[in-house]
């Protein structure tokens, strides 16, 4: 028996992939560290949440936390391949260094982005509760 499929609505993950730092973004402006989080998080959140994501949501049940946990893995496998590729470097010290912080603010922000991804993508989807029926 295969495991459950999901339609993918191109409109509902296109608004929900966009809108989704931006509301994290402004639940969590007073920090100020959220604010940096859009800057800093933005790129790494569409080249490897993306491809993630696109997977995801016609294999997983939209909801908040099993797409937070995916954006944690996620997170966690570009760490991986980042210092993969910095380690051998001679003198990349500043750049690990760097690299480790904004890794360590997207252990926070990219579970944050990914779920909140994962609840918009549920409620614009046209037809997603007929499915689960």
């Amino acid at each position: 028996m295969s495991p459950p499929r999901y339609t993918i609505n191109p409109t509902a993950f296109v608004g929900a992939l966009i809108l989704a730092p931006l509301v994290v973004t402004l639940l969590t402006f007073w920090t100020l560290i959220g604010i940096f989080a859009l800057f800093f998080g933005a790129i790494p959140y569409l080249v490897i949440g993306t491809p993630v994501l696109i997977w995801a949501v016609g294999r997983i049940k939209p909801s908040f936390f099993a797409y937070a946990g995916l954006g944690l893995l996620g997170n966690l496998a570009g760490w991986a391949v980042c210092f993969a590729i910095l380690i051998p470097g001679e003198g990349m010290q500043e750049a690990k260094e760097v690299s480790a912080i904004l890794f360590g603010f997207g252990l926070i922000f990219g579970p944050l982005y990914a779920g909140t991804f994962g609840a918009l993508y549920r409620s614009f989807h046209p037809n997603i509760r007929l499915l689960e029926a």
